[in-house]
């Protein structure tokens, strides 16, 4: 597993690279528009590929890939996680607590700590910009605040079957599995974020693995994530 403190440090620099870059272009008089938030966030039907999609996202683009188990190391790592929000400006930091109280307050319904904590380290993120954020509710959390939201599905035989060769799980045992992890990431967005994770209106894009291979999915992905700049930034 990647250092949790590592992964800050990049993200601090990557953050610390785009303000000079920005700085740079102040110095010329160019007035430019404030730029969209660098961020993909993919959420996947168990076996239907999105966790091989999304670090090759990430590779394509040259952007960090922070999964579940890197987030919750990052959530629960109290001095990484300060850190990373500590190294944005007060005014952004502010926002974030706004952003995050308020979605607390209009659309979610879990207000534990992880949950807030969840949500203000995908915001500060999402802020730090280059990054492919798979699972944990990234969509709902950012929402029209910004990022290309992706959804990945693939039909439950194909699933099965990539259950069956990847984890050498029998057919029954990859079954049980698939309605066991979907089972728990729509508890996830319902007891979270009083979310439904196959709501459509949440995604830009929606792919099915089981009409597309991981090459041309992710030819799509980069197409639709340049024209979303394009779009944010006209």
């Amino acid at each position: 597993m990647r250092s949790v403190e590592a992964l800050v440090d990049r993200q601090i620099k990557r953050r610390e690279l785009a303000q000079r870059a920005a700085e740079a272009k102040a110095d010329t008089g160019e007035e430019e528009k404030p730029a969209p938030l660098r961020v993909v966030t993919i959420s996947r039907q168990a076996g239907s590929g999105g966790r091989t999609l999304a670090p090759r996202i990430a590779s394509l683009l040259d952007f960090e890939f922070i999964d579940r188990q890197i987030l919750d190391l990052l959530v629960k790592n109290t001095g990484a996680r300060e850190r990373l929000i500590n190294s944005l400006d007060e005014r952004t930091r502010s926002g974030i607590d706004l952003w995050v109280e308020g979605a607390l307050t209009r659309r979610y319904v879990d207000r534990a700590e992880y949950t807030q904590w969840l949500a203000k380290t995908i915001v500060a993120l999402a802020e730090h910009g280059d990054s492919v954020i798979l699972g944990r509710g990234g969509n709902v959390i950012l929402g029209p605040r910004g990022g290309l939201h992706i959804r990945v599905v693939a039909p439950k035989e194909i699933r099965t079957e990539n259950l069956v060769k990847y984890d050498g799980l029998s057919p029954d045992d990859a079954r049980k599995r698939i309605e066991k992890l979907d089972g728990e990431r729509r508890r996830f967005y319902r007891e979270g974020f009083g979310a439904d994770i196959d709501n459509p209106e949440d995604y830009h894009l929606i792919i099915n693995m089981g009409r597309i291979d991981l090459e041309s999915a992710a030819e799509v992905v980069l197409a639709a994530w340049k024209r979303h700049l394009a779009a944010a930034r006209a």
